[in-house]
């Protein structure tokens, strides 16, 4: 009986976070909003302004990534053709992967809901995040990505010669990424 105790308060304890995030000190990039346990950023409201305002974007805190934050992660780059029909070229992209970004917001295990600048979202479940190890894209051929083009931030999934998953993967490389749903 004297196991009891200890256990059921052992169950009930919590735990730190597997991460610490830092504040943000630069113009937030990225934002992880909905089922995370690491939160940088206030609660948004209905009546929010701002980008995320527009793209109706509501969270009881969040965790906001600046481009010092994404750069300080491991940065992995996949070279892939992209680009508009008939003007195709070889890109380098490079970034933190997806599922180092998701674990620093505590959103491990779930699954992310990207959404562009201009609202088209897609959906990817973690179990595609670990096994394709896609990027949260920042640079493309060692640039910046700004807006107007594909950044700030951009999901890119590595090349594969599986015709079904590369026509699922591309409807899920958000380009002009400002947010992540996660659930």
């Amino acid at each position: 009986m004297r196991l009891a105790l200890p256990l059921a308060l052992l169950l009930t304890t919590s735990f730190p976070a597997i991460a610490d995030i830092p504040a943000p000190t630069g113009h937030v990039l990225l934002t992880l909003g909905g089922v995370v346990t690491e939160t940088n950023l206030p609660a948004r409201g209905e009546d929010d302004g701002g980008l995320l305002g527009y793209l109706e974007v509501q969270h009881d805190g969040a965790a906001g990534f600046d481009a010092a934050m994404l750069d300080g992660l491991e940065q992995v780059e996949i070279t892939i053709t992209y680009g508009p029909e008939g003007k195709q070229r070889e890109v380098a992209f490079s970034g933190p992967l997806l599922s180092d970004v998701m674990t620093m917001a505590g959103a491990a295990g779930k699954t992310a809901k990207p959404m562009a600048l201009d609202g088209y979202q897609s959906e990817i479940e973690w179990e595609s995040i670990t096994a394709h190890q896609p990027i949260v894209a920042t640079h493309a051929n060692g640039s910046p990505m700004g807006i107007g083009g594909y950044g700030p931030t951009m999901i890119v999934f590595p090349p594969t010669d599986d015709a079904e998953l590369a026509q699922k993967q591309s409807g899920q490389q958000v380009w002009a990424l400002a947010y992540i749903g996660v659930e």
